[in-house]
């Protein structure tokens, strides 16, 4: 052996008899190994050999086992001998870190490719939302599937400023109350990432028995910020172990801010979409939105629909002496009393200039001019920032028409309401008049004040 395989060769040397056991190896082989030559012979070679788990080697590259526990990567050569093999084990640690690093750089660009096609399917799929509810359904989907979660929740800020579960499922809903650890994770301004009871109960200790009680094993949630307005939180739960490498809040925050902007957007479309149909002084519906809704009433068959045309009796005075602001903080008063007296569901809009319609469904046409009557007295209280010397009441027009009948043309019925309430501002204003109605016997009513 030793005029076949010198100990100073860089390679190792091992001489195997018929059945595969070590019959002789020189000093490198014995160095890698950890092992004396006497303690080497006999054993079996295979028996220091394992595969290599290397997702890149085709299998030429074996793992040598050491005394110390580690193991050398080698590739090994075999050639035949009249009573065995010689085999020659040459280092591949240099060639192993590179495969390594190959395989790194591999994963790095497939988990990176991935992170993106999500993120872009993301943005797709968060563009089909029309609403804050459907963001945060597309929401809660896509972030279970990002990460393989089993469960996950959306929690967006109501308009009080607190947080509200909108969407997904909350395991922990039975045992622990996330909306109020919500404003804490969110506080953070990061994603946080929670892998086992204990990590939890460093968070709060309620969320850490909570983990343990339910079977939770990880958690990851993320705020939904654009801009720094922050919108809500997103949760994902693990029912099984789990921990996170260096991309999951990388694509937490990537997926926070795709829908952080799209709810941006719906909520800017929300505004744009209120402020066109509703007064800004007031803050009432306007014009445009009562004659986008009136039409809708035909689907009420069986009502009467009665229309209230409410004209401001002193408002010229109020705001020609007293100035536009004046003006305008008696409207939007005059707009809160009109709410104050009729039902959640009646329309009150401010029709234009000092002009006010009310819309409501009544039995008959003895509510109607009850609710009329209403209107009239509550305008006609004192408003407290207006200086005596400045009365102001309400010339109101009342028309009422069976939605059911052929003839009914909500234009119409608003024509005759402002008809009846120019009748009642010329008789001196402060009254109901009555406009003939329309639809059904029991529709009309008679005119007079």
């Amino acid at each position: 052996m030793r005029s076949v395989a010198a100990d100073d060769l860089p390679c190792a040397v091992v001489q195997l008899d018929a059945s595969g056991a070590i019959v002789d190896a020189n000093a490198v082989f014995a160095a890698w190994t950890g092992r004396l030559l006497t303690e080497l012979v006999g054993t079996p070679l295979d028996s220091l050999l394992r595969p290599s788990k290397s997702a890149t080697t085709d299998g030429s590259v074996m793992r040598l086992a050491s005394a110390d526990g580690r193991r050398r990567a080698v590739m090994p050569t075999r050639s035949a001998l009249p009573d065995g093999q010689l085999v020659v084990l040459v280092d591949a640690t240099e060639r192993m870190a590179f495969e390594d690093r190959l395989t790194r750089s591999r994963s790095l660009e497939e988990r990176t490719r991935n992170r993106l096609e999500l993120v872009i399917e993301a943005s797709i799929a968060f563009a089909t939302a029309t609403t804050e509810i459907e963001l945060a359904d597309i929401l809660a989907t896509t972030v279970a599937r990002a990460y393989g979660a089993e469960q996950s929740a959306v929690f967006l800020l109501d308009d009080h400023g607190a947080f509200e579960q909108t969407s997904g499922s909350n395991p922990l809903e039975a045992v622990v109350d996330l909306t109020s650890l919500a404003p804490q994770a969110s506080m953070l301004r990061s994603v946080v990432k929670l892998s086992g009871a204990d990590q939890a109960e460093e968070l709060s200790p309620a969320l850490g028995r909570a983990f343990r009680e339910v079977g939770v094993y990880a958690l990851l949630a993320s705020p939904i910020r654009h801009d720094d307005e922050l919108f809500g939180l997103w949760v994902c739960f693990f029912l099984h172990p789990r921990t996170f490498d260096a991309e999951a809040a990388p694509l937490a925050d990537a997926l926070s801010g795709q829908a952080g902007q799209t709810a941006t957007s719906l909520r800017l479309q929300r505004q744009l979409e209120h402020a066109a149909m509703h007064d800004e002084t007031t803050g009432l519906a306007n014009r445009r939105f009562l004659e986008t809704l009136l039409p809708d009433y035909a689907e009420a068959a069986e009502t009467l629909m009665a229309v209230m045309f409410i004209d401001l009796d002193g408002f010229k005075a109020v705001n020609d002496s007293l100035g536009h602001h004046a003006g305008d903080l008696l409207l939007r008063e005059v707009g809160v009393r009109l709410k104050g007296v009729v039902r959640h569901d009646d329309l009150v809009a401010r029709y234009g200039g000092d002009e006010f319609v009310v819309v409501c469904e009544v039995p008959d046409s003895i509510a109607a001019h009850d609710v009329a009557e209403r209107i009239r007295r509550e305008v006609r209280r004192p408003f407290d920032d207006l200086p005596e010397g400045f009365p102001v009441s309400a010339s109101i027009g009342l028309s009422i028409a069976r939605t059911a009948a052929s003839a009914w043309n909500p234009d119409l019925l608003i024509r005759l309401a402002d008809q009846a309430m120019y009748t009642a501002k010329n008789a001196g204003g402060d009254r109901i008049v009555d406009a003939r109605g329309f639809g059904g016997e029991d529709a009309p009513l008679p005119v007079g004040v």
